[in-house]
């Protein structure tokens, strides 16, 4: 679970504390002053561990812990950055990993930081937790752990696959693809642009702009409240739900799926349509389907 402390009680907490919380029976701090001097973004390679980030004014710096069920683990659990061209990187990691872990062993970090409004934020999580309050832009490439993001001033660019995304707040949204995952957003001031979704769901509510999604496989879609346009290129075997829609819908493309459409002020359009179904109510422009439909 994401942990949803303010960063700055947490940063103030003694290791103690945290000791006494499970899966923690052995502690080490760790803490590391981020150089973003000349960085036009930073990366956090966040991996199998948890981060906790609020971007503000301020010293960039991480802050928190190692816990392993080993104490020899301990000194393998590492926090370091690197220049690499105009990005500092900085990585969660454990070095030189036992084969002996069985399923009841652990060795993880567990941080928490600040970073500048000011700067991009590229966020690489593997199966842990991470948290973003607050950054200029973001970019999040999520495999099968869960990241949160609120406030994000401008961009936020995605790729989920197994995982787990909730956004709350973004200047403007490109999710490049949805795997197995759920991705959950709403409050994007500007458009929003999916280019894939898999299996998993994919919900937006409230949308300043237009909305434009590539293909729909075997995943549900919910969007609504879009103040645009929005347009769907191919809906597969999932469910497409689209309601309180400002400007007019359009799909491209109807597969097996069915296909629901409310208060549009708009047109509806179906080019193309298979087996499944399409449901439309009070919408106020032309309604242009498939003979049969």
């Amino acid at each position: 679970m994401i942990r949803k402390l303010a960063v700055a009680s947490l940063l103030l907490l003694p290791l103690t504390a945290f000791a006494n919380e499970p899966q923690c029976k052995f502690n080490e701090p760790r803490d590391l002053k981020l150089d973003l001097a000349g960085a036009k973004a930073v990366v956090f390679e966040v991996n199998q561990h948890d981060l906790v980030l609020q971007a503000g004014p301020g010293t960039a710096q991480l802050g928190g812990r190692a816990c392993a069920s080993n104490a020899d683990w301990l000194r393998q659990l590492t926090v370091t950055q690197q220049k690499v061209g105009d990005k500092l990187v900085v990585r969660l990691q454990r070095e030189g990993r036992s084969l002996s872990m069985s399923g009841n062993s652990y060795a993880y970090l567990d941080l928490r930081g600040t970073v500048p409004d000011t700067i991009l934020v590229q966020m690489k999580v593997g199966s842990g937790d991470a948290s973003v309050t607050g950054a200029h832009s973001l970019s999040a490439d999520v495999g099968s752990g869960d990241i949160k993001l609120e406030n994000i001033k401008g961009l936020v660019t995605a790729a989920v696959g197994s995982g787990d995304v909730t956004l709350d707040g973004a200047g403007a949204l490109n999710v490049l693809s949805v795997g197995s995952g759920d991705f959950k957003a709403r409050n994007v001031r500007g458009d929003a642009k999916v280019g894939t979704i898999g299996s998993g769901d994919f919900e937006l509510d409230t949308v300043g702009g237009n909305v434009e999604i590539g293909v729909v496989g075997s995943g549900d879609t919910d969007v609504r409240q879009a103040k645009g346009n929005v347009r769907v290129g191919t809906v597969g075997s999932g469910d497409t739900e689209l309601r309180d829609i400002g400007g007019s819908v359009t799909v491209d493309r109807h597969g097996s799926g069915d296909v629901t459409v409310r208060d549009v002020g708009g047109d509806l359009r179906v080019a193309n349509s298979g087996s499944g179904d399409i449901r439309h109510s009070n919408v106020r422009g032309r309604v242009e389907l498939p003979r049969g439909k």
